[in-house]
């Protein structure tokens, strides 16, 4: 499994006060050991004569816009008894925040005379330190470990249950994540969208009924302005910004974004011949230095072209009809947030499982047409093959295995993953966006479903025998009533 590992940058902070002149911290820096997860942690540490202090030290992956994770697992100049002068300490972040990786890190150190710690409980809410937010009540907990999936292995050439484990790029792995039990209703959206118009938001049109029904007829946009709505609204950290990454992959597993020239493509036959995503010793790449040895890959995407790296993902988005991005808008996405998500594909199957590997269907080997809860559980007639009217996420229909309603069943549901096809030779001479839409009555089991869209809706390849496969692609600008959505947290 590849290992992810974190980039840091420096703060310094001041000090609670506590004698004559309180303990001041200056001159922080923060650098990771090359190919660990430990950071090596110096600072200046000032205090009246004769006195010690008792030092912490907290980690943000947001730029310090907050700083949720206390660092337990430290060596060196840290906790009480700590005198004046130049220090030194190492985080073993492995510990406290291990499978992560950010470009957007920052340390704060915190002195207080004594030996007690500040008092300070850290801010924001992920990690292990809590914060003022919390995601809501109602949500269901998933483990993120395993993920079997029907796939082509290029090794035997053959279709075969394959552990894509791998593909949790945009997730944290071996860990929980919460999940709307039901897709969103139009009263909850409507609860949230109030919110919305009176704390600066725009662009969130109210759902003419407070139902128990999915909210459906939303654009993409509208959605994932809404989701971070939600987050703010509960108090946690927004996932979606205006102001992307432009880091495409720590194709070389460092744990940094390098800036070389080099280039490399993951899943191409070429230059990645195992098909592992990761670059390995060996592998051809376009060697853009005119073979100067090494491979000094180039790990960013230049998209304001300034000539440099840009961590972005400051300017949570929430006015707008839309946000630029390039090919993929996952670079607008912060996988360290801990607000509301829309689920990836890796997500969605996982989630659609209901906890049952290696099966055709969440339920086991039967096709919907022959599975005893067939009326109930698809919210449709036995044998009719098109969407109907959204109904109720409440009705009676079973949940699966991880207590979610409807994963495959009443209407389809929006991912995060929203791309424009032109890059890859889609579209006519201009910018071909499309966003995959998972699960739905029908919509997708089989290519007789009216298409829900209109005009611009496309299908892709699909395989009936695989829930993993249902899926289709829609316009990002608009909606439809056979497509709502629902979220998850990492929170």
């Amino acid at each position: 499994m590849k290992t992810r590992l974190l980039l840091l940058s420096i703060v310094s902070t001041l000090a609670l006060p506590a004698y004559a002149a309180p303990p001041v911290v200056t001159a922080v820096n923060a650098s990771q050991q090359s190919g660990t997860k430990l950071v090596d942690i110096t600072y200046n540490l000032a205090l009246d004569a004769g006195q010690s202090a008792f030092v912490e030290m907290w980690f943000s992956p947001d730029n310090g816009l907050n700083f949720p994770i206390r660092c337990t697992d430290v060596n060196g100049s840290v906790d009480s008894n700590v005198t004046a002068g130049n220090k030194t300490a190492t985080w073993n972040a492995e510990s406290d925040w291990n499978q992560q990786f950010t470009s957007n890190g920052k340390i704060r150190v915190i002195a207080t005379y004594g030996d007690q710690p500040s008092g300070f409980t850290g801010s924001g809410g992920s990690g292990n330190a809590g914060g003022s937010g919390q995601a809501d009540a109602s949500l269901k907990s998933v483990f993120m470990d395993v993920l079997w999936d029907w796939g082509h292995n290029p090794s035997t050439a053959t279709q075969e249950w394959m552990d894509l484990t791998s593909n949790f790029q945009h997730e944290k792995i071996n860990s929980q994540i919460h999940v709307d039990p039901t897709e969103i209703t139009n009263a909850k959206w409507n609860e949230v969208a109030e919110w919305a118009i009176a704390n600066n938001y725009s662009g969130l049109p109210l759902a003419s009924d407070s139902n128990a029904s999915p909210r459906t007829n939303v654009t993409f946009w509208e959605v994932i302005k809404w989701c971070n709505a939600r987050s703010e609204k509960d108090g946690l950290i927004p996932a979606y910004y205006t102001d992307g990454n432009e880091a495409t992959g720590d194709v070389n597993g460092n744990g940094v974004v390098d800036t070389g020239p080099d280039t490399w493509t993951p899943y191409d036959f070429a230059q990645d011949p195992n098909q592992n995503g990761v670059y390995d010793n060996g592998e051809p790449y376009t060697d853009s230095d005119v073979n100067d040895g090494p491979f000094n890959p180039k790990e960013y995407y230049d998209a304001n072209n300034n000539g440099q790296y840009d961590p972005g993902l400051t300017n949570p988005y929430r006015q707008g009809s839309s946000v630029s991005f390039d090919t993929y808008f996952h670079a607008h996405a912060d996988a360290n947030a801990t607000g509301y998500r829309l689920p990836t594909h890796s997500v969605f199957v996982k989630l659609a499982s209901g906890g049952s590997n290696k099966t055709n269907w969440p339920w086991g080997a039967d096709t919907p047409e022959n599975y005893v809860s067939f009326a109930s559980e698809f919210h449709a007639p036995a044998g009719q093959f098109s969407y109907p009217l959204s109904g109720p996420t409440e009705a009676t229909r079973p949940a699966n295995g991880y207590d979610l309603k409807d994963l495959i069943g009443n209407v389809a549901e929006f991912s995060e993953d929203a791309m424009d096809n032109s890059s890859f030779g889609g579209g006519a001479g201009g910018p071909d966006l499309k966003v995959s839409i998972f699960g739905g009555s029908y919509l997708g089991l089989k290519k007789v479903h009216p298409d829900p869209f209109g005009s611009g809706f496309e299908d892709n390849q699909m395989q009936v025998e695989r829930y993993s496969n249902l899926f289709t692609q829609g316009p990002l600008d608009a909606g439809s009533p056979a497509v709502g959505f629902r979220c998850f947290t990492n929170n």
